[in-house]
């Protein structure tokens, strides 16, 4: 019985999520009462219940005590939870992060060449945390929160939901990769202003407008950190 309801909310879950897409829900919308999706889809509140319970889960929805359950607005948190996961079992690795890191940020850096090249972004926030960096010598986690406010700087100026998301998930998981780079490069004899400069090429390149040359920079420096990283 608990496995026939188990499955019976898991329809049900799949079928808000159609509903949402279907009636064009946005963050904060409402979803239907509990009655309501009860009757629609031919079952008792109790699997409407926990189909709502799964969707908070995932971050679809967000529900409060006596209220109806609400669009959750998406956030990174649970793919997260998945790729920790999956490094957990040994089923992905640093390297895999690392690949994707390459694919992700080098079309990043080119899309926000793009951009600025046509006028629609602004630097601020990449210079801000290129200033950070260059001022956070000898603070190393001062120097890894400027470096990942740059990467980031980077992906929203690109405007790029998907990637900037997927990026935004694997930061969390990617911070002690970033602090085993950080001391990595001190053993390889690589100073910070060195990494610094790296940055600053990504940044130029960038502001010029050249997406090839941000794309070529960005590849070089996650080559550097996979050294670092002795990978």
């Amino acid at each position: 019985m608990t496995i026939v309801r188990t499955t019976l909310s898991h329809h049900v879950a799949q079928e808000i999520i159609g509903e949402i897409k279907l009636r064009g829900l946005r963050a904060g919308d409402e979803i239907p009462a509990e009655g309501e999706l009860a009757e629609r889809h031919g079952v008792n509140r109790l699997a409407v219940r926990e189909a709502i319970r799964t969707l908070v889960a995932r971050g679809v929805l967000v529900s409060s005590q006596g209220k109806r359950a609400r669009v959750a607005i998406p956030a990174p948190a649970v793919l997260e939870q998945i790729i920790d996961f999956r490094l957990s079992q040994n089923s992905m690795d640093l390297v895999d992060l690392l690949d994707t890191r390459r694919v992700i940020e080098a079309e990043l850096a080119r899309r926000a060449a793009a951009r600025v090249a046509a006028g629609e972004g602004s630097m601020t926030e990449v210079v801000r945390a290129l200033d950070g960096m260059g001022g956070a010598a000898g603070d190393r986690e001062a120097f890894i929160a400027a470096d990942l406010a740059f990467h980031q700087a980077v992906a929203e100026l690109a405007a790029s939901g998907l990637f900037s998301f997927v990026l935004t998930a694997m930061n969390g998981i990617l911070l002690d990769s970033r602090r085993a780079s950080y001391h990595g490069r001190a053993r390889r004899g690589v100073s910070q202003q060195a990494t610094v400069e790296a940055h600053r090429r990504i940044a130029d390149a960038i502001a010029a407008g050249d997406g090839d040359r941000a794309a070529e920079a960005m590849t070089d420096h996650l080559a550097e950190t996979g050294h670092d990283l002795g990978l």
